[in-house]
């Protein structure tokens, strides 16, 4: 009997915990069961945890997806970066892909208000410049092609240039 007690006192606990976590942000499965293994909470037990929050509703990967791609493309990020972090948050790629197309994100906007915050209006008067600056985006997540298309190729690589262009 005190055996059955320590299990339901301690699965008590490791329910609280998730709560606790769920409660300050959302989290993927492959998160929040590292975090309670963390805290010595039995494989066994963690997954049955795992199993009830999703039956639940409180526990989502592809709300936990759909939130993190809104965060981190507020935050300037592109897609080729966000993908990669919900991968390497045990997200599935189904719904990674799924989260990333049904994002309501215009994604040339985010690259350009990412370099313009960064930048601003300073030409790059060299191809090293250009290149620097291009990179930063890449790093960013943004594909080169969508930094083509939106900094353009050096020689009509800032937004300044591009629209004296226009005009």
């Amino acid at each position: 009997m005190p055996d059955r007690v320590n299990d339901d006192d301690s699965a008590s606990r490791a329910r609280h915990s998730a709560l606790r976590l769920l409660a300050r942000r959302e989290h993927s499965q492959y998160e929040l069961r590292r975090k309670l293994k963390a805290r010595d909470y039995g494989e066994d037990l963690v997954d049955e945890l795992l199993a009830e929050l999703v039956t639940e509703h409180l526990l989502s990967d592809t709300r936990y997806a759909e939130a993190m791609v809104t965060h981190r493309a507020s935050r300037g990020y592109g897609p080729l970066r966000i993908c990669m972090e919900l991968r390497d948050r045990g997200v599935a790629d189904v719904i990674v892909d799924k989260a990333l197309q049904e994002a309501e994100v215009d994604w040339d906007e985010r690259l350009r208000h990412t370099y313009d915050r960064k930048y601003g209006e300073i030409a790059a008067e060299s191809f090293k410049t250009w290149a620097s600056r291009a990179q930063f985006l890449k790093n960013r997540g943004f594909s080169v092609d969508a930094i083509r298309r939106v900094i353009g190729n050096h020689g009509a690589s800032t937004p300044g240039a591009r629209r004296a262009t226009k005009e």
